[in-house]
């Protein structure tokens, strides 16, 4: 008989609390938080189900398990979130990563591919509501060399003091900090100012309506509200950075934008006059980034 704290009773025993709390996926929430609390990843967790957990474990996994059906999201409980092959720092000061977020880092990293090849001009990259810091350490790990190099300058700027301040944590946690500028602006509000113009416009602004916010409040009620919430329509903040792109972008500057499922057409018809469209869907299909080429 393996004993009351065995690592595989605490799995069944943690998945059916989690399973009566409402849990999508209560089997691997569990595997997942006693992997957390005994040090181990998930593998270890799933090869030795009558090893003995031992009181404090016992008493650690009774307490994230606690808080997991309470709603909370298990990169907040753990601390982090592995987002392309980074670790980022998650906590309640910003949005958490998600997967579809990749699309957006992907489709920038693609375009500065294109205008290094292109010619030797200076590119500004800037990333609005940088929030953990995520896409832009995505950008800044893939170009490093380059941007010390001054082909490339990365700005990252959010309105919120406390997501900058995590942003700042995940560029020092992969030795980036000197790769990129931040700046705690309300959208691109220092750009021709104090910073420069950008020529790539990286932004994944809130896109949820407030109805729809409220709605889904015990699954998104422990992430902070100013990065979810878009407004009566979901537009709200998206409409003021695509008002401002002509006088804070550079010319011919290219924009790309995390948007929500079935917005294209209404976000693309908000943007400047004669600006190129187009979409990148995900790997369902769905429109996921909205990408604007502007026109002299």
């Amino acid at each position: 008989m393996p004993p009351t704290d065995a690592v595989g009773i605490a799995v069944i025993d943690a998945a059916e609390r989690l399973r009566s709390s409402g849990s999508p996926s209560p089997r691997l929430d569990a595997e997942v938080l006693v992997a957390h609390v005994t040090g181990r990843d998930r593998s270890w967790v799933l090869a030795h189900p009558e090893a003995s957990l031992g009181p404090e474990v016992v008493a650690r996994l009774r307490a994230v398990v606690d808080r997991r059906a309470a709603g909370e999201p298990i990169a907040y409980i753990r601390g982090f979130r592995d987002w392309q092959s980074l670790r980022i720092r998650t906590d309640h000061r910003a949005l958490i990563p998600r997967p579809e977020t990749e699309l957006l880092a992907e489709a920038a990293i693609t375009e500065l591919e294109r205008r290094l090849a292109r010619d030797d001009a200076p590119i500004v990259a800037w990333e609005v509501a940088t929030g953990t810091g995520a896409v832009t350490l995505a950008i800044a790990t893939r170009f490093r060399q380059a941007i010390r190099l001054g082909r490339i300058r990365l700005v990252a700027s959010d309105l919120s003091p406390d997501a900058l301040e995590l942003a700042a944590e995940n560029l020092v946690d992969h030795a980036a900090t000197d790769l990129v500028t931040l700046a705690c602006a309300d959208l691109l509000d220092p750009a021709g100012a104090s910073l420069p113009r950008p020529d790539l416009v990286i932004a994944n602004l809130p896109y949820v309506a407030s109805d729809e916010v409220d709605a889904r409040a015990s699954a998104l009620g422990f992430e902070p509200r100013i990065a979810l919430d878009g407004g009566p329509d979901g537009l709200a903040v998206l409409r003021r950075l695509l008002a401002d792109l002509p006088s804070r972008a550079a010319r011919n500057a290219t924009v790309l934008l995390e948007i929500g499922v079935g917005q294209a057409a209404e976000i693309a018809a908000l943007g400047p006059v004669g600006a190129k469209v187009g979409i990148v869907p995900d790997l369902a299909g769905l429109d996921r980034v909205l990408r604007l080429d502007l026109q002299d």
